[in-house]
C-alpha cells in the first residue's frame, strides 16, 4: 500500500498539485508513464509497465487515470493482485472524477491503497484568493453562485475584481454583481433552482426554470427523476439534521459532496417535511401514471408546478 494511491478529485488542479507532491516525495528522478482508462479500456498495458523493470530508472511512476472504467476482469484481478505485493520501486497513481463506494472492485481498490478524496474548499479559497481586501458579507457567497462552484470560474472572477478594485482594498456585493458574469451552468444547477422555486411555492419562478430547461432538451420523463432525486435527499439530509448530524458527517454518510449538502440544507429552509412528502407522492403518483398510459408526459411538470 506504502506506493500506492487512488485518488478522487473534484478539480483538476487540486489534483495536479497532489500527484507533483506525491512525485517529489521520493520520485523526482523516476521515469513517468500515463495510461487512461477512457481512451483504452484495458489495463494490460499498464500492467505490463508496473510488472517490468526500467532501464532508464529504477524507479517509475505509472499514472492510472480514469480508474472507474475498470471492468471485473482477468486485467483487474491482476491489478488487485500487484496492489498486495507491489514493488516499492513503482509508484502508482490511479485516479477519478466518480467513485462508487458500493462497487466491489472498488472497496477492493479503497482497502489496498492509500486513498485520497480531494475536495476544494470553495469559500476558503475565495478568501485565499482575496486576503488583502475586506469582503462585506454576502460576496463569498454570491461568488460561489455566480461561478456555480466551479474553482477555475472563481478564480477568473477574482483576477477581475483585484484588477477593478486596484488600490481601493474593499470588495461589495455590488461589485460582484457589477462585475461578474453569473454563468447559467449545466442542467442540474437549473433543477437545482428550480426545486427552490417548488419548495417555496415561486409558480412564476419555477415556471420560467422548466421552460429554461427545454433549451436543454431536459424531457419531464428524465426531468421527473432529476426532481425525485432531489426531493428524496431533502428527506434524507432533513432526517439525518433530526440526529443531530453535522453536515461533514451527512455528506460521508450519503456519500454526497459537502457543498451540495449544505446547498440541499439550505432549501429545507422553505418546506416542512409534511410539504416535503407530499411533493414526492405527488411526483410519485405522476411518474406511476406517466408510465401506465394514464397520461401524457409532455406538459406533466407544467401541471406539477401548476398545483403546488
Amino acid at each position: 500500500m506504502k506506493n500506492n494511491y487512488l485518488l478522487v478529485y473534484d478539480d483538476i488542479y487540486l489534483l495536479n498539485n497532489k500527484i507533483d507532491e506525491l512525485i517529489k516525495n521520493g520520485f523526482s528522478e523516476a521515469t513517468m508513464s500515463i495510461y487512461d482508462l477512457e481512451d483504452d479500456n484495458t489495463l494490460d498495458n499498464a500492467l505490463i509497465d508496473l510488472d517490468t523493470y526500467s532501464f532508464l530508472s529504477s524507479q517509475k511512476v505509472i499514472i492510472i487515470k480514469n480508474i472507474d472504467y475498470l471492468q471485473d476482469d482477468k486485467s483487474t484481478k491482476h491489478l488487485l493482485k500487484y496492489l498486495e505485493q507491489s514493488n516499492d520501486d513503482n509508484l502508482l497513481i490511479m485516479t477519478t472524477r466518480k467513485f462508487n463506494n458500493t462497487k466491489k472492485i472498488n472497496k477492493e481498490l479503497k482497502n489496498k491503497t492509500n486513498f485520497i478524496k480531494l475536495e476544494v474548499n470553495i469559500s476558503q479559497e475565495i478568501k485565499k484568493l482575496l486576503k488583502d481586501y475586506k469582503l462585506e458579507n454576502g460576496v463569498v457567497d454570491m461568488l460561489i453562485e455566480y461561478s456555480n462552484n466551479n474553482i477555475d470560474i472563481i478564480k477568473t472572477e477574482c483576477d477581475k475584481l483585484i484588477q477593478y478594485k486596484d488600490t481601493d482594498m474593499n470588495i461589495s456585493v455590488h461589485d460582484v454583481s457589477l462585475l461578474a458574469v453569473k454563468h447559467l451552468g449545466n442542467s442540474n444547477d437549473i433543477v437545482f433552482d428550480l426545486i427552490k422555486n417548488i419548495a417555496s411555492k415561486d409558480k412564476k419562478r419555477a415556471i420560467e426554470k422548466y421552460k429554461l430547461l427545454e433549451d436543454y432538451q431536459v424531457d419531464d420523463i428524465s426531468l421527473i427523476g432529476l426532481l425525485e432525486s432531489q426531493l428524496r435527499l431533502m428527506m434524507e439530509i432533513d432526517l439525518l439534521l433530526d440526529k443531530n448530524k453535522r453536515k461533514d458527517e451527512i455528506a460521508k454518510e450519503l456519500e454526497q459532496h459537502p457543498y451540495r449538502v449544505q446547498k440541499t440544507i439550505e432549501l429545507l429552509r422553505y418546506v416542512n417535511r409534511h410539504e416535503l412528502i407530499k411533493l414526492i407522492k405527488n411526483l410519485s403518483e405522476m411518474d406511476y401514471k406517466i408510465k401506465s398510459g394514464l397520461i401524457d408526459s409532455k406538459g406533466s411538470i407544467l401541471m406539477y408546478i401548476i398545483n403546488i
